[in-house]
């Protein structure tokens, strides 16, 4: 049982926090009533839970805590704990860089190696702008590790992030050319801090950042040993329904990393309207979309997405590490912010849109969003029925399960209930992330999988997927070597299915084949596909991984051979 002092410390600690001298009214109060009931889950004895913050024009219109953020001490959450808040970190980095790049230090359009000479050479300039706007082609780290067969659980210091960079040899894409979300560019963004100014990204943003704005309980944790009373810890449950240590281990900066409280982020809201760091041209700056090359803007700003929340304009970011969980939207019509910070899984995002929805004025839907259609044609479920396929990302499968239409994604096991539009689109992912188009030519040739946000389309071509004899799966098999992950993976034949290992992965697993030299990997592996390049006389040479933000990582055949 909790002792009566802990209990009492949750009762203080859960008491909201109102604007000061700002009297409750009743709307007041039914608010309160109303964020309570977003949060009535975490409010039950032993949860973790998450702290809420609502601001308007830099000031704290509510803030409160719910749940624990100690299980084991029964230490109660509160709008002064403080937060692991994943890429919620990225802006603070990125107004790093704007900072420095306001007083002539650093050049956005420079190529990062005149500031990190020890960055390989991809055979294109990558530019610091480029790190910013996720449109550098760089791979992302995280899944570099997993590929490796790494566990984002060990301990991860800055140093091995930049020392896996550095054996890198190919980009995702040509800079500029495409927008691919991901860490790795911020890493070097505070290693271009560093190097520019002579002090870690922590020193330099608390400096500079973070007691300018008395954002007294912020800073880049560095150093996984370092004690920081009161802070929430992670969790999650396990099968049997216990709360369980989810450990985060980062001593990552720049892509992740910050320690912050819905106390503090109102300073920064505050700093977004009214500028106390830089001036009106900097803000202008941060807020500022990025493009491509050829112009196409990626509605991705300096660490903040410049996309509509719930039908308003905002500049948000979203972050999930272990079972962290934040989210951080500002509406600049409105000079408004909400900041939702949590130590275990949540739906962050929807709980923002919906603490905004109590204060700010209704929005209407967009007349131009098609109308949901939830019963279509059999026809339409024949028409789509079948496999659909593009290079570097596991295949799209549909198949009719009486009038509706279930898609499966490679070999996730993931199937899901088609949801159809009147303008022939379809859902596929409930949380309404991307939605498919599909391409009519004499038939259904293909369909566009088309992101809700600054991702391009991708299209995928309809198949027919082969099956390939034991004989001719065993001219695949071999052991394949990469030197930029140092890491060697073993694919053999057994059971008549093509199967891959490596020294660091979990255990063996079975692939799925697509085309004659294409397979898709199960959820629980990191890699998403492999596709196997062949020379001019038909021979295997090599295999190249795909993850979701890794592609086309090579692995050569060092040692062909059934096993």
């Amino acid at each position: 049982m909790m002792r009566p002092v802990c209990v009492l410390a949750m009762v203080l600690a859960s008491c909201s926090v109102f604007a000061s001298g700002a009297a409750r009214s009743a709307t007041d109060v039914e608010r309160a009533a109303a964020i309570d009931g977003l949060f009535a889950e975490y409010t039950r004895a032993g949860s973790p839970g998450g702290a809420v913050g609502v601001y308007s024009k830099g000031r704290v219109l509510y803030a409160k805590g719910y749940g624990l953020a100690d299980l084991e001490a029964g230490i109660p959450i509160t709008p002064q704990t403080q937060f692991h808040v994943a890429s919620v970190s990225k802006q603070f980095t990125a107004y790093a860089i704007a900072l420095l790049v306001q007083e002539g230090r650093i050049d956005l359009d420079a190529d990062i190696r005149k500031y990190l000479p020890d960055t390989p050479d991809f055979g294109h300039v990558v530019t610091v702008r480029q790190l910013v706007h996720h449109t550098s082609g760089i791979r992302d780290y995280s899944s570099l590790l997993g590929l490796g067969g790494r566990d984002l659980r060990d301990l991860l210091p800055q140093q091995k992030i930049v020392n896996l960079l550095q054996r890198q040899r190919a980009l995702n894409f040509a800079p500029g050319t495409d927008f691919l979300y991901g860490n790795s560019g911020y890493v070097l963004l505070a290693e271009i801090v560093r190097s520019v100014t002579g002090k870690t990204l922590r020193q330099f943003t608390t400096e500079r950042m973070f007691t300018p704005l008395k954002m007294s309980r912020t800073f880049f944790m560095d150093d996984i040993g370092e004690l920081v009373p009161g802070r929430a810890h992670s969790y999650e449950l396990d099968d049997d329904g216990t709360w369980q240590r989810f450990p985060l281990n980062y001593e990552s900066v720049g892509s992740t990393g910050l320690l912050t409280t819905v106390e503090d982020l109102a300073q920064w809201a505050g700093n977004l309207s009214a500028p106390k760091l830089g001036n009106a041209k900097l803000t202008s700056l941060i807020s500022a979309s990025g493009k491509l090359t050829d112009g196409t803007p990626v509605h991705y700003a300096f660490g903040l997405f410049d996309l509509p929340q719930a039908g308003r304009t905002a500049l948000s970011h979203s972050g999930y590490d272990a079972a962290f969980c934040a989210h951080v939207t500002y509406y600049p019509e409105h000079d408004f912010a909400v900041a939702v910070l949590a130590n275990t899984g949540m739906d962050v995002d929807a709980k923002v849109n919906a603490i905004a929805n109590l204060y700010l004025p209704a929005v209407t839907a967009g007349a131009s969003e098609p109308a949901v259609l939830q019963s279509p044609k059999a026809s339409s479920l024949d028409a789509l029925s079948g496999t659909f396929f593009a290079p570097d990302h596991p295949a799209m499968s549909f198949r009719r399960d009486g009038n509706r239409l279930i898609a499966e994604r490679g070999t996730r096991g993931d199937g899901t209930s088609v949801v159809f539009r009147r303008d022939g689109s379809f859902d596929v992912d409930a949380r309404n992330r991307e939605y498919f188009r599909p391409v009519l030519i004499d038939g259904v040739t293909a369909i566009d999988r088309i992101p809700n946000g600054p991702l391009p389309a991708q299209r995928y071509r309809r198949i027919e997927p082969v099956s390939s004899t034991p004989e001719q799966l065993t001219k695949l098999a071999g052991d394949y070597r990469s030197e930029e992950l140092d890491v060697t993976y073993t694919f053999t034949v057994r059971n008549q299915r093509l199967v891959v290992d490596c020294f660091w992965c979990a255990q063996p697993v079975g692939l799925t084949q697509v085309t004659s030299d294409h397979f898709d990997a199960p959820k629980s592996f990191a890699a998403r596909a492999f596709s196997f390049v062949r020379n001019a006389r038909g021979e295997v040479v090599e295999v190249r991984m795909h993850s979701d933000r890794a592609y086309g990582v090579v692995l050569r055949r060092i040692a062909p051979g059934a096993r």
